[in-house]
């Protein structure tokens, strides 16, 4: 018997749920809104959960990823009065078994039962049996925590996997994950990089050659894809590959042989493949760079994982884990961060994501390897400014300018009013310094000796330009 948590503020649509719960031979739980349904998904273990859209005290759509991340991680069916495209695309990214609007009809909600409790079953039972080693990618995000579902699932046959994400994302973590954990690929993992290969070589690199095939092929060469025979063969960036090898790639999908550069006879290769891009592919084929039926060979099964900026969650986990890393590589004391160097990577929206977020620990671990905690200002310049920015206030006068005006700080420039560059430039730096300051003395409480250690700067010199500024106790 499942327990199921039916939310919505209106008795009558309870009323008809629970009814079609319990003919079912199943247990229903009513919530009328967020702060009832949060209780009752901290005491019971839920196994499903119908979701109203507009509730009083929030939006279901808002606290879907709340909802799948409670310790049951229940399936969620979402339900409104008023579908729109925008939110069923919204709840299917976020989880949802489905999105269903009102009025509904009884067969559907007995179907949709049954169904999804079937698929909890099955995927409970899978989940038991199989113990997934994912060391390397971390976070518990339910974004997170949906992909590496998807690298269980594929690691269980060898479909070819499409991997697509943002620079930086760890793709290449992913890929390495599924062929390690599947039992049925033993053999080597190949990694082949499309967007370093020359054009003129990517025939032979990938196919190999034999000797005398074209000048300066001294020797019998392999390829990449023999070498892939019975394990992996991972093609990262596989945007990027050209054209007049596509076709050919796309018949050795098809018949898993093809004809080395120079030779009379095929040869096999029986390889898992996994390719990987941070492009828009569909995208690709309408301009027509890339093949349809090649793509559709590709996304077999799919995985999409998520930019950083979508689960700043799982940053204090990454950056302690990449800390550690980074303290060994460069043989220095662990480290730990301090809550507001915390609060400065959290706020940052991470363009570069995973791999930029360790590019920055690294910077902050050489800027003072003897000390054991990572401060502020040891993190590159442009996530410092970018979260001092977020304090500066908006000037709403400055919003109707004329195209021959602009502002900068919030100082605002007139073309027939230019000041001297050194007084603009001295208030610039005025008003960054007083936003500093007094964020500075904010996040240390007014401790003075800590907010001099945090600038870098003697305590004199912080007393000068609290007393310059008329700042703090100073």
């Amino acid at each position: 018997m499942a327990q199921i948590l039916i939310i919505d503020d209106e008795a009558f649509i309870r009323d008809i749920l629970s009814s079609r719960v319990f003919r079912l031979g199943h247990e229903a739980l009513e919530a009328e809104n967020l702060y009832v349904a949060r209780d009752i998904l901290a005491r019971h273990p839920v196994d499903l959960v119908f979701l109203d859209v507009n509730l009083p005290d929030g939006s279901g759509l808002a606290a879907l990823p709340e909802i799948k991340s409670s310790p049951s991680a229940p399936e969620v069916i979402i339900v409104t009065a008023v579908g729109t495209e925008d939110g069923a695309a919204l709840a299917i990214q976020n989880g949802a078994w489905d999105y269903i609007t009102k009025p509904f009809r009884k067969e559907d909600i007995i179907l949709l039962i049954r169904r999804s409790l079937e698929y909890r079953q099955a995927h409970m039972a899978a989940g038991n049996t199989a113990v997934l080693d994912t060391s390397d990618i971390v976070g518990s995000s339910v974004a997170l925590r949906k992909s590496i579902s998807q690298v269980a699932r594929s690691a269980a046959n060898t479909a070819n996997v499409f991997i697509q994400g943002e620079t930086g994302t760890g793709k290449e973590l992913f890929a390495r994950a599924i062929h390690d954990n599947c039992r049925l690929t033993p053999g080597n993992y190949v990694v082949v990089d499309c967007a370093a290969m020359p054009e003129a070589l990517t025939e032979s690199v990938l196919f190999g050659h034999v000797k005398g095939a074209f000048t300066g092929a001294e020797k019998n060469a392999e390829g990449l894809i023999r070498g892939a025979d019975k394990g992996t063969l991972f093609l990262d960036e596989i945007g990027e590959l050209p054209m007049t090898i596509q076709k050919a790639f796309l018949r050795v999908l098809q018949e898993r042989r093809f004809r080395p550069v120079g030779s009379s006879r095929e040869v096999q290769s029986e390889f898992r493949l996994i390719s990987a891009t941070n492009r828009d592919l569909d995208k690709m084929v309408a301009q027509g760079r890339f093949r349809k039926d090649l793509l559709h060979r590709l996304k077999t099964f799919s995985i999409n994982i998520p930019p950083l900026r979508d689960r700043k969650e799982d940053i204090q986990a990454l950056a302690s884990h990449y800390l550690d890393k980074l303290c060994i590589k460069h043989k220095v004391p662990a480290k730990g961060l301090l809550p507001e160097t915390l609060a400065v990577l959290t706020a940052y929206d991470w363009p570069g994501n995973v791999r930029e977020l360790i590019n920055a620990l690294e910077k902050a671990v050489l800027s003072a390897p003897e000390l054991p905690l990572i401060y502020p200002m040891f993190l590159p310049d442009r996530i410092r400014i970018s979260h001092a920015s977020k304090d500066i206030p908006r000037n709403d006068e400055t919003d109707g300018q004329s195209a021959n005006s602009q502002t900068i700080l919030s100082i605002p420039l007139e073309a027939d009013r230019i000041p001297p560059l050194k007084s603009y430039r001295e208030k610039g730096v005025a008003r960054m310094e007083r936003i500093y300051l007094a964020y500075l003395l904010k996040t240390t409480n007014h401790d003075l000796d800590q907010a001099a250690g945090i600038a870098g700067i003697s305590k004199n010199r912080l007393y000068f330009l609290l007393r310059k500024y008329q700042m703090g106790r100073a």
